[in-house]
């Protein structure tokens, strides 16, 4: 069971011993506890020992007066919360006491009786409120501290900028950088301009929506190239408007590094292969097709029935030798470093069409020429990786790759007519889709996963396009 709260505890000082035992009578009705004293000495060896939740303090006492008193309180440590009780025409000094801290004051006029247990209860209130407005700073400093602490001990840079987009706190700086390098400033000040344009586009769309956003960037930071997992949110004021941001950004750069060794390491095993299969598998295949060839026709010389069946086995090697060689092309791309991406393209297209039996399409309206060979490569696979998709996931049946360069951005798009996706694609992601994120990421691309509203999928791939 809980314990009923105590009663405030009041203590009244006062040199007048009939005031004195009206007041405490007075409260004392009002269910307050009371303890009162006579003089100022008094008084002080009182609070010595005790601590009340109010004072009551006369002005003018006859060993000492209310600024003495203060000030001897104060230095002992010992002044609790107090209110001022004056006689008419003090009301001048007592407003002047109010400014040394006292809660309130209360003339000693006819009303004064009457007065008294609202005056008392509205400064007790007062008290009441500045105690858990100490207890909630209190509590917001001890969070502070916890949070310096806890960031003190972590490596993610930490950031809080203005409307302007201004940084007005910055923890964990990288090495060799101080506040100067950022506080006051944009990212166009900071950062060369690409990647400039890019954090602000990201900053200037979390202000203008309330709606955070996690994206992957890069920075040059000490003429070294660093990759961020950057987290950006808006901040709010007490009645919701936004203020500024606060964001912070971890340091993926080997993790990119890693990442980018893999896609490398994941490209060689597949030229390997696919070279394995053209230079191997392929002139072995074409071997037995011209030994078959070569058994039709002695056996047709003999009139032998089983001249069709050797034919038969020399089509179906035909078949098989295109089949391995379109696998090895779709491997290693060899029209992709002696003829360009668009070339690339339209080739896959057509083996689309004669591997799977659908309707695929390259369609380019003007040259896009892409001298970035590994620029080049990561958006071959991407479409690759697109167009697989389409058919293995989506039953696709009509597909269209396009290369295209809007704005001074190049885009790669593939549309298709298939089911689209079940659910959203970030939840559906496969190891497929997330290469392809991860490819999109080497050449500071972004990709796009959405539905069509006719049915299908549009992956759409673009970044600003290299100058040469």
């Amino acid at each position: 069971m809980t314990k009923p709260k105590p009663a405030p505890a009041l203590f009244i000082v006062d040199d007048d011993q009939g005031l004195l035992r009206l007041t405490a009578k007075t409260l004392g009705r009002e269910g307050y506890s009371i303890s009162t004293a006579a003089s100022g000495e008094e008084a002080v060896a009182w609070l010595r020992e005790n601590q009340p939740d109010l004072l009551l303090l006369d002005l003018k006492l006859q060993d000492a007066d209310a600024k003495e008193m203060i000030a001897r309180l104060t230095e002992l440590g010992r002044l609790p919360p107090f209110l001022i009780v004056t006689g008419q025409g003090d009301e001048g000094v007592a407003v002047e006491m109010m400014k040394s801290g006292a809660v309130d004051y209360l003339v000693k006029r006819k009303d004064f009786l009457e007065l008294l247990p609202s005056v008392v209860g509205r400064a007790l209130q007062h008290i009441e409120k500045e105690k858990k407005l100490a207890a909630a700073e209190q509590a917001l400093l001890l969070s502070e501290e916890r949070f310096r602490v806890a960031l003190k001990n972590t490596s993610i840079l930490v950031f809080n900028q203005d409307t302007n987009l201004r940084y007005t706190w910055v923890h964990n700086m990288p090495a060799g950088w101080s506040e100067t390098h950022f506080i006051g400033k944009t990212d166009e000040e900071i950062f060369p301009a690409g990647e400039a344009d890019r954090l602000t586009q990201i900053k200037a769309r979390v202000l203008a929506t309330g709606t955070g956003m996690r994206q992957e960037v890069s920075c040059t930071l000490n003429e070294t190239e660093r990759f961020y997992d950057l987290t950006v949110e808006a901040v709010r004021d007490v009645s919701g408007s936004i203020t500024g941001i606060t964001g912070a950004a971890m340091e993926i750069t080997e993790r990119k590094r890693l990442e980018q060794e893999v896609l490398q390491i994941s490209e060689l095993e597949q030229r390997r292969i696919g070279q394995d299969l053209h230079d191997g598998i392929c002139q072995q295949l074409a071997g037995i097709e011209l030994k078959s060839q070569v058994l039709e026709q002695n056996l047709e010389k003999k009139s032998s029935p089983q001249s069709v069946q050797a034919g038969q086995i020399a089509r179906h090697m035909r078949e098989a030798i295109a089949q391995t060689r379109s696998l090895a092309r779709s491997l290693s791309p060899f029209i992709l470093e002696s003829e360009g991406l668009m070339s690339a393209l339209r080739e896959l297209a057509g083996n689309t069409e004669k591997l799977f039996n659908v309707t695929c399409r390259f369609a380019n309206q003007t040259p896009v020429l892409i001298q970035n060979q590994t620029v080049a490569t990561h958006l071959y696979r991407i479409a690759q990786e697109a167009v697989t998709n389409a058919i293995k996931h989506g039953k696709a049946k009509e597909i269209e790759i396009s290369l295209s360069t809007q704005a001074g951005q190049t885009v790669l798009a593939v549309d298709d007519n298939g089911f689209g996706f079940v659910t959203h694609p970030s939840a559906a992601a496969g190891m497929g889709l997330r290469i392809m994120q991860y490819r999109a990421g080497m050449i500071g691309a972004t990709l796009l996963i959405q539905k069509r509203p006719s049915g299908g999928v549009t992956v759409v791939c673009f970044f600003n396009t290299p100058t040469q």
